[in-house]
This record gives structure tokens, sequence and C-alpha cells, in this order.
């Protein structure tokens, strides 16, 4: 029988992706309600000490707690220069995160 911990831990994972379903689903309709979603999923995180996944830290803005969903609240742009990498900008508060692209080793 898993531990107390384990399933709150494991609730907690189910929650996050809930909310984070729940932002992507109301993005179109009430933005503020998908930015809510997106602050309480961070809450049940620091709580719980359960770590967000990364396919959705992709869709949120660290500094503004925003959801960004390309195109509404997000632009996404590549970059050749230097190394490749994709630069998404929030359009809510104007803060960039870059990507990096993995390349093809040349022979």
């Amino acid at each position: 029988m898993p531990s107390n911990r384990r399933l709150i831990k494991d609730l907690a994972a189910q929650r996050i992706d809930n909310l984070f379903r729940l932002a992507e689903a109301n993005i179109h309709s009430n933005p503020s309600y998908s930015d809510r979603y997106v602050e309480m999923a961070i809450q049940i995180s620091k709580r719980t000490n359960v770590r967000i996944p990364k396919s959705w830290k992709y869709f949120m803005c660290k500094s503004c707690h925003s959801f960004l969903y390309p195109g509404i609240r997000s632009r996404i742009r590549i970059s050749p220069r230097r190394s490749p990498h994709i630069v998404v900008t929030c359009l809510v508060c104007g803060t960039t995160k870059r990507y990096p692209i993995k390349t093809k080793k040349q022979r």
C-alpha cells in the first residue's frame, strides 16, 4: 500500500495537469480564468513540492504567471543566429524565454 505522502503527490500532479487543461480550454473565451488556473497550479506545485511537467512549463510565463498560448498570449520566433533557438515572448509582460534547438552534427 502506497504511503500517504505518495498519494498526496500523485493527486497534486493530477490536479496540476487538470488545471492546465482547463486553462487551455478557456483561453479563447476567458483568458483571465486561464491565468488564475495557472496561478493555482503553481500554488499546488509549491505547497506539495511537485514539479510542473515540462510539457506544461512551455505554456507558463515565469514573471507574470499568465498562460502562454501561441498567437493569443505569446509570440514564437525562431532565431538562427549563434546557436539556433526558439524565442517565446509573453505579450502580457514582455518577458522572453529561449529554448535551444538541437542540430545534427556535421560530418
